[in-house]
């Protein structure tokens, strides 16, 4: 009994945990959501209570709920909004590297892509793929099961003929 009481309680990964680490593809667009739902109930809540002349017209309960919405909205936004700017910020660094024409410019700068590509999910990582090809540059392994958005216009000819 002593030894289970000197060891460092490590607990299993909450269930909900575990779902969200498992759906990285959609962090970017539900953090995206989330921000921009929480700025407009904060935005809306402050214009209807102090532009609006909403709190002398309106009923308690009304007046009470929009103050929620500004509370509630601005303590998310206050939790959301670096998490949306950080994937923003990953998202805009990988768009620079895809729009380079230097080979050694993206070898230079490969391992930024990569990280940025993975956090942001497949779609990224297919056109970072794209861009590896298209530059002769040796594909990560974790990347060799993707399909390119080229491949796919062929395939789309190919069946027409």
């Amino acid at each position: 009994m002593t030894d289970n009481m000197a060891r460092r309680g490590t607990k299993g990964v909450n269930p909900i945990k575990r779902w969200w680490r498992s759906k990285r593809e959609f962090h970017f667009q539900a953090y995206t959501s989330m921000t921009l739902l929480s700025l407009g109930i904060t935005l809306f809540s402050f214009i209807q209570l102090f532009f609006m002349d909403f709190a002398q017209e309106a009923s308690e309960n009304m007046v009470t709920l929009i103050w929620v919405g500004l509370i509630g909205g601005a303590f998310a936004l206050f939790y959301v909004a670096p998490e949306f700017f950080y994937f923003y910020d990953k998202k805009q660094t990988l768009s620079e590297i895809l729009d380079l024409d230097s080979r050694a410019e993206v070898m230079r700068r490969r391992k930024e892509a990569e990280i940025a590509a993975d956090l942001l999910g497949k779609s990224f990582q297919s056109r970072l793929k794209d861009l590896y090809e298209r530059m002769g540059i040796s594909i990560p392994k974790r990347y060799s099961t993707l399909s390119t958005r080229s491949a796919e216009p062929s395939r789309i000819i190919s069946e027409e003929e």
